[in-house]
């Protein structure tokens, strides 16, 4: 339905427009972020969980003429067209980026738990050339989500971020918490033919009693004559997450996801002759499996279960990173964890006692294999009941004792605290009205307040250094916390917001509670602005499968797209076969893993019942884990100062191809490499017994290095690189400044090696070089210190500027080598003794290579 412009008022901060019985409002948020609501008249609205305040609002300026209304930032506009209603997004230059599609703005009225709502929803534009990211995290394995259908709900191995992110330099985040379609199926296919109804326990019961997943049970068969001949996107729903769900097309498969549980739906495309039948095939997925089919064609679609309005912030920059940190500077910046959560976390299901801890990590000091935290996973709550925030005495008699110990060893403590404790909090929060449907209401102040206080008790006060935020999904698998009546409304409206808040009580209960330990969160869910909360997320309960290894690369970068700069994965996967450690092939999956998890955010391992210790594999994957932990090690000081720039300048840790270098086509379709930081590419193998693998190139000055050989390849073309399991694709860009670390046992180990600088030459570049006290909160204020370092390659000079700042234990004078890298020099991740060796005392420094 169109909708003609009637009324314009120009507010403090804002443009207010009505049309018919709705009223608009552009809302210039910062010079490159507009915020639109469309509410039906004398509606009132929420305070925002997701956007911030940003202060004085920018200036803006409001032009009418008899066709349109344009309200302009000095970077960007949005202009009302006042025939339909529709809006349009241009750049400061006047050139449209984004376009509402004329007559679908959505709000029809809805009812649920008895309060008067809306459904919502709003179609865009979306020409042939775009490309479509981000969104959350996916197990589809796809890149690229333009016409693609897409189910944003939260469950376990599936994270709604409903921030979208373009080709065409916008990000675009759909504010609404609800149940939401990105690009709805509608075109329902007929199945039919045998299908079984699951008998006995649920997925999440089976692995409780440490049972065998079910198997899937039938098939249904249903047909699809395309009306013409094209792209087609389908999307299975309603899966009871069983097993497997999969979707054939003519008897072969588009998709399949095999698991303990599986997401509740799959996604896949085909192109299609017009007027031709073809057959379409579900198996698993239980009795209400559901298919549908959509054209893929150009436009963008979100729509809602259930919202207050229609509401959006576009995000626009002069380049791709722009908008992301736009986003950020509307919902908040991603604060720098510990040094020590840049090095390794060891992980596992589960370590049963006290002393089991303290010797894991003893024996991780003896044989001398770097690692940082070691992780308490779940039922250490023994007696006291399911997530009590209370300690098994039988196995855990000191827990204070214990902590001090692994400190003594230089190793950090994380626990896995859930939202649905039994015991003492349990009761407390269900006197406060606190619980909801067995969870925390995490969005009652005075629930989060309890859940923070029963944490310090047991945890905080004793020592612990992080937090597992496990299973922050709402409620049980499948239910979405829906037809529940919370604090802040009814449950359907705000079930994907979940995990903001669980992670938003830890984060400003631990900040009121200690100025001296930075927080670190690992959630498995997320949500937008829950980077401003300190929390890294990771990709759930996956398999150990070549498959599933591969989906976590596009997973990891969508997710990264979201604005959200520190994700991780179950590095080997959760569910392990029995025999994973004497298996020569899930040695070599195990390998191949933890060689890429060396170049994520977050470098963890994790199996379910596994035993994870490097130590229990063969000797020649101990061999390649300890060189890429080693290799992890030495990166830190780039690492470190990679998530500075995260903080200071809202940049971004994996960088899709596409992100860095949009200057280059065919980067936008590369989904399975990345670039690691400003300069290294990464290209994770992702098939068994390779031993050569095909990297592409983006095209850039000077072209790339090989980090293991030192060979120069120039850029925009695909290569093919030697790769055996202990060496990762890995290239660094031409004009990179490289800085090196020795191989230490953990963060908190001194070393007085030097501080190699590695220069990768062929083209100028730039690095600054960051550190501080490693922990607390001293850097927001300026404790902190800055390098910079310039290359210039015409006269192969490094130079080191004056330091900036300080902070306390700062080393006054750092020893450093600096070395040319070449592939007469192809030294790889081993430490140099060559170079040229030079003390930097803060003062500005030129070196001729």
């Amino acid at each position: 339905m169109l909708q003609a412009v009637f009324q314009i008022e120009r507010q403090e901060g804002s443009v207010a427009v009505q049309l018919g019985s709705q009223r608009l409002v552009i809302e210039p948020l910062t010079p490159s972020a507009i915020h639109i609501q469309v509410v039906p008249n004398g509606e009132a609205i929420p305070p925002s969980l997701v956007r911030l305040p940003v202060g004085k609002p920018p200036i803006f300026t409001v032009r009418k003429s008899a066709n349109e209304i344009q309200v302009a930032t000095k970077l960007m506009r949005v202009v009302l067209n006042r025939k339909s209603g529709a809006l349009e997004f241009r750049t400061s230059g006047n050139r449209p980026f984004l376009t509402e599609r004329a007559g679908t703005r959505l709000l029809q009225p809805a009812t649920v738990g008895g309060v008067p709502l809306y459904k919502v929803g709003q179609t865009f534009e979306s020409p042939p050339h775009e490309r479509l990211f981000g969104l959350g995290q996916f197990q589809n394995g796809l890149w690229n989500w333009r016409g693609l259908p897409l189910e944003l709900r939260q469950m376990n191995s599936q994270i709604s971020v409903p921030v979208l992110f373009s080709s065409r330099n916008f990000g675009l985040l759909w504010e609404n918490a609800s149940r939401t379609d990105f690009n709805p199926a509608e075109t329902a296919i007929l199945l039919e033919g045998e299908r079984q109804e699951q008998k006995g326990p649920t997925a999440t019961e089976q692995i409780r009693r440490q049972g065998n997943p079910p198997s899937a049970a039938g098939r249904l068969v249903g047909t699809f004559t395309p009306p013409k001949t094209g792209a087609y996107a389908f999307a299975v729903r309603g899966g009871d997450r069983r097993g497997e769900l999969t979707l054939e097309l003519d008897g072969k498969p588009l998709n399949s996801l095999v698991n303990f549980w599986t997401t509740s739906g799959i996604e896949a495309k085909s192109v299609l002759s017009g007027g031709k039948p073809v057959t379409l095939s579900v198996r698993g997925g239980g009795k209400g499996i559901k298919l549908f089919a959509r054209a893929i064609d150009d436009s963008t679609t979100f729509r809602s279960d259930y919202g207050h309005a229609v509401d959006y912030t576009v995000f626009h920059g002069a380049k791709p990173e722009d908008a992301i940190a736009a986003y950020r500077e509307v919902t908040g910046k991603a604060p720098m964890f510990p040094k020590w959560a840049y090095g390794f976390w060891q992980c596992r299901e589960r370590y049963a006692s006290q002393k089991e801890l303290v010797d894991t990590a003893a024996e991780f000091r003896r044989r001398q294999i770097p690692m940082d935290l070691i992780v308490q996973d779940w039922q250490y709550w023994g007696p006291h009941g399911w997530g009590s925030y209370e300690w098994d005495e039988a196995h855990y008699p000191d827990p204070k004792e214990m902590i001090d110990q692994l400190h003594k060893l230089g190793t950090r403590f994380m626990i896995s605290v859930w939202c649905n404790p039994s015991g003492r909090a349990q009761a407390e929060l269900k006197a406060n009205h606190d619980w909801v449907n067995g969870w925390l209401d995490v969005f009652s102040n005075s629930g989060r307040s309890t859940r923070w206080k029963y944490i310090d008790q047991a945890f905080f006060s004793k020592g612990a250094d992080a937090w597992w935020g496990d299973a922050t999904e709402p409620g049980d698998p499948g239910t979405d916390w829906l037809g529940t009546t919370t604090s802040a409304g009814p449950g359907d409206v705000i079930t994907s917001a979940y995990p903001l808040m669980a992670s938003r009580g830890l984060y400003e209960g631990q900040r009121s509670a200690s100025k001296d330990k930075r927080v670190c969160i690992l959630t498995r869910s997320a949500f937008p602005g829950i980077q401003r909360y300190a929390s890294a997320s990771w990709s759930g309960d996956i398999n150990s499968t070549w498959d599933a290894f591969r989906r976590q690369v596009p997973a990891g970068l969508n997710f990264s797209l979201t604005g959200i700069p520190y994700w991780t994965t179950d590095t080997g996967g959760f569910f392990r076969p029995r025999d994973q450690y004497a298996s020569p092939d899930f040695n070599e999956l195990l390998s191949r893993w933890f060689a890429w998890s060396a170049f994520c955010p977050i470098l963890r391992i994790h199996g379910y019942q596994s035993h994870t210790e490097f130590w229990n594999y063969l000797p020649e994957t101990q061999r390649v884990l300890l060189g890429f932990d080693e290799l992890r090690y030495r990166m830190l000081p780039y690492n470190y100062s990679v998530a500075w720039q995260v903080w200071k300048n809202d940049e971004s840790i994996m960088r899709p191809l596409g992100l860095a270098f949009p200057q280059d086509p065919r980067s936008w379709d590369e989904g399975a490499s990345y670039l690691f930081g400003p300069s290294l590419l990464v290209s994770p193998v992702t098939e068994p017994g390779a031993s050569t693998w095909r990297v592409y190139l983006p095209a850039c000055p000077g072209g790339w290095i090989n980090f293991w050989t030192g060979k120069r390849s120039h850029g925009g073309q695909d290569v093919q690189v030697a790769s055996p399991v202990d060496m990762i694709p890995l290239f660094v860009k031409a004009g990179s400044i490289l800085p090196l670390g020795p191989v230490i046992q953990s963060t908190g180990m001194a070393s007085e090696s030097p501080l190699e600088l590695r220069v990768y030459p062929g083209a100028n570049g730039a690095f600054t070089l960051y550190d501080d006290a490693g922990d607390g909160y001293g850097y927001e204020s300026g404790a902190h210190s800055e390098i910079p370092i310039t290359w210039r390659e015409a006269s192969h000079t490094l130079t080191l500027g004056a330091r900036k700042g300080t902070f306390f234990g700062m080393k006054r004078t750092i020893k450093l080598r600096v070395v040319m890298a070449s592939e007469a020099n192809a030294i790889g991740p081993r430490e140099s003794t060559g170079g040229k060796t030079v003390n930097y005392s803060g003062q500005p420094l030129i070196l001729k290579l």
